[in-house]
């Protein structure tokens, strides 16, 4: 158990730190591109071979294979980080669950 909780924490400390500075699929406008779309939100011109484009109107932006706005973070989760985001998830939840764990046994040890 002792090995445990540095493990789940660090993992929390780096996948949270690694959802800051990952674009989340955020398309901006391409010159390049011949056939375009257009977001109405955003206002840009968008490359048409991007189907699976949403837009965020907390972020601004729109988003490649876009998940959801997530307040935690203050990100989108998307193309890019959508596996860092269920890493960050699941740590946070072995934190708690260790949290708990030593709870659980403390109250256990002052009752005897």
């Amino acid at each position: 158990m002792n090995f445990i909780i540095p493990i789940f924490v660090s993992l929390a400390l780096i996948s949270g730190f690694l959802l800051l500075i990952i674009n989340p699929g955020a398309v901006y406008s391409d010159d390049k591109s011949e056939e375009k779309s257009y977001c109405s939100a955003c206002q840009f011109l968008y490359p048409r071979n991007n189907p699976k484009m949403q837009h965020c109107y907390t972020c601004g932006v729109c988003v490649t294979k876009y998940d959801h706005h997530c307040g935690v973070v203050g990100k989108c989760v998307g193309k890019y980080n959508t596996i860092l985001f269920i890493l960050y998830v699941i740590s946070n939840s072995g934190c708690i669950f260790c949290f708990y764990l030593i709870i659980f046994n403390l109250i256990i040890m002052t009752q005897k």
